[in-house]
């Protein structure tokens, strides 16, 4: 049967509006990853990073879920875990949103973020409700851990970066300390070891990244007092080109 011409131009119409809402793509890597949680040498947990995009909405989530076992139950009966919402606009990482549950049963220590680029404010309800002014580049916990994935991948020194956090805006660096071959359940990898470092602070990170997989953490270690206290060792990873 021939279509009329109102057919057509109908037809064409829908098309056009449904190429228009149609799903975009992810620009970003995204992943599933679980950690081995180590403190004072001693197995106490495990973790899950990821990075999801939900292409509809145009909206990428980085999600953190560190369980704990044994005594430190006492302290996280519940899991802790950090969620940021993010986009990316002409090349820039933009925080939406961002929640921290401290795994307590009160959540005393729980933060809730949420950033209003038009306003050019981020309004943060933590222990007391606090609003800093925003400048362009400036990241929460989780987006700030996909940016500094992504800045290794383009270049040779990620950072540095500014962080809203709680009361403040909080400015950290990142220094490389060398390259190594780490042993990991998907076998032997060449690493970078970098040295993640707030300003004002005594306290640091270093991290093992893995080039093969597009620059994730394979190690973690919080240093403290000159010390590692926790440690979060790669165990599997979906994504990235590495082995679940």
């Amino acid at each position: 049967m021939k279509r009329s011409a109102c057919t057509s131009a109908s037809f064409t119409l829908l098309s056009i509006c449904a190429a228009g809402v149609a799903a975009a793509e992810a620009v970003l890597p995204t992943y599933a990853a679980t950690y081995e949680v180590i403190h004072k040498r001693r197995t106490v947990g495990s973790s899950e990073f990821s990075v999801s995009y939900d292409g509809a909405k145009d909206i990428y989530t980085f999600r953190s879920r560190t369980e704990v076992k044994g005594m430190l139950r006492l302290v996280s009966p519940n899991a802790v875990v950090e969620r940021s919402d993010f986009v990316v606009r002409d090349g820039e990482i933009r925080p939406l949103e961002f929640w921290y549950e401290d795994g307590s049963r009160k959540g005393e220590d729980n933060v809730h973020a949420v950033f209003d680029w038009d306003a050019g404010t981020v309004a943060i309800a933590a222990e007391r409700r606090s609003e800093l002014a925003l400048q362009p580049g400036v990241l929460d916990r989780g987006s700030m851990q996909v940016a500094v994935m992504r800045d290794m991948a383009s270049s040779a020194m990620p950072g540095p970066y500014v962080l809203a956090d709680e009361d403040a805006l909080k400015t950290y660096e990142y220094v490389l300390e060398g390259e190594e071959r780490t042993q990991t359940p998907l076998g032997e990898l060449t690493t970078l070891r970098y040295r993640q470092q707030r300003q004002g602070s005594s306290r640091s990170t270093a991290l093992w990244v893995a080039p093969q997989l597009q620059y994730l953490a394979v190690r973690i270690e919080q240093i403290r007092d000159g010390e590692a206290d926790t440690v979060f060792v790669l165990e599997s990873v979906q994504g990235l080109g590495g082995i679940p």
